[in-house]
């Protein structure tokens, strides 16, 4: 009987952390597809013009960093009891002007997700329509949710247009793009705040970015079949 004690009481003091332990498969890097309301209505990222590549990357020790329009966040969150939730803290920004006032507005909602210290639920699936995995994250089960994916879809009508490869990235003096089937109209290269820097058409495959300062940029491929943007780090 008093070896069993002590089993018992570690079965107890193990169990409620357990129970507290969030999904495993929240620890990724998360793009964001689309912000959606539940009474009607989406904005899908890849229709935004000029583009931008906002992501989640969440970590295991429950710390968060991710990139709306033209600024950076970070912060941690800590676990909601026996929910699929989870409650963000110690959240901090950088604060750009972005290039529109529609990318500042755009980042005031999306930052408030991580920025207000409540209880946000995530939920995991497949859209067949894409076959991408996708997370579902919000406080209000009947207001806004915030629609992640992992991977790139491209836009509400290009889900099936080819995924193009960039490489090396980073890079200092050429990006090469790397497709089997799509012929390319032309390459756009964004900063981080929306500015278009350079537009031309791929030599060779490849993209010249020797001239570019340091430092994060959007690649934007356009082809007859749609549009791909991609994020690049010049160093």
């Amino acid at each position: 009987m008093k070896k069993i004690l002590p089993l018992l009481l570690i079965v107890f003091m193990v169990l409620p952390m357990l129970a507290q332990n969030p999904n495993p498969e929240l620890f990724k890097t998360w793009n964001l597809h689309k912000i959606e309301w539940d009474f009607g209505g989406a904005l899908y990222i890849a229709n935004i013009d000029p583009p931008i590549s906002p992501y989640l990357t969440v970590n295991e020790d429950l710390s968060f960093e991710g990139c709306g329009a033209c600024n950076s966040f970070s912060g941690n969150f800590e676990v909601v009891p026996n929910q699929d939730k989870v409650r963000p803290v110690d959240f901090a920004q950088t604060f750009n002007i972005c290039e529109t006032q529609f990318l500042n507005d755009f980042e005031t909602v999306y930052f408030e997700f991580f920025s207000i210290e409540d209880d946000y639920s995530y939920e995991f699936y497949t859209d067949p329509s894409d076959n991408l995995r996708h997370m579902y994250y919000s406080n209000n089960p009947s207001g806004i949710w915030l629609d992640f994916v992992v991977g790139d879809p491209l836009s509400i009508d290009d889900n099936d247009f080819e995924k193009i490869e960039i490489y090396p990235n980073p890079t200092s003096l050429n990006l090469f793009i790397k497709s089997k089937k799509i012929n390319i109209e032309k390459l756009t290269v964004y900063s981080i705040s929306g500015k278009k820097i350079k537009e031309c058409l791929p030599d060779n495959g490849a993209i010249d970015v020797s001239t570019l300062s340091k430092g994060i940029y959007f690649l934007e491929i356009v082809s007859s079949q749609g549009r791909s943007v991609q994020k690049f780090i010049k160093d």
